[in-house]
């Protein structure tokens, strides 16, 4: 089991697109985990690229250290406050692919003082490398001053 699991909230088309991308590149599918409420789109996820599936985000978040955030804009916010004592008990990277809605919002959602960064990838992840625009907020970026390692 991998000590620094990738957790999705939210499995739809941008999710299922860097999940592809992250296997194709040779990330292990069990070092991921998603969080769909859709039960067609949980088989279709597991399925389709072997990673763990769970109803709802709390159930897949947990432990994991890095949660990607990719749900729709209208359902951040209930989405965030249910894991907000998740979120402020383990202190994950929060990554938020959702257009609109701010590194501000998501960290007061959260409950205050989270890493969250805001990244906009820019085409379809699995069939060619292309960077996202990122930008991360004061609490995510690194304290000694210098950049941090690849």
């Amino acid at each position: 089991m991998d000590r620094h699991p990738i957790v999705f909230i939210g499995g739809g088309n941008m999710a299922r697109s860097l999940i592809g991308g992250l296997i194709a590149r040779g990330h292990a599918p069990e070092a991921l985990r998603v969080a769909e409420p859709v039960a067609a789109l949980r088989e279709a996820l597991a399925t389709d690229f072997g990673v763990r599936v769970r109803e709802t985000g709390v159930e897949a978040a947990d432990g994991a250290g890095t949660w990607l955030l990719a749900v729709k804009p209208q359902v951040m916010r209930d989405v965030c406050e249910s894991l907000a004592p998740l979120a402020q008990a383990q202190r994950p990277l929060l990554v938020s692919i959702a257009a609109g809605i701010t590194t501000d919002q998501i960290d007061q959602w959260l409950g205050g003082g989270q890493a969250v960064v805001r990244s906009m990838p820019n085409t379809p992840p699995c069939s060619a490398p292309a960077p996202p625009a990122c930008t991360p907020m004061p609490a995510s970026r690194p304290t000694s001053g210098r950049p941090p390692r690849p």
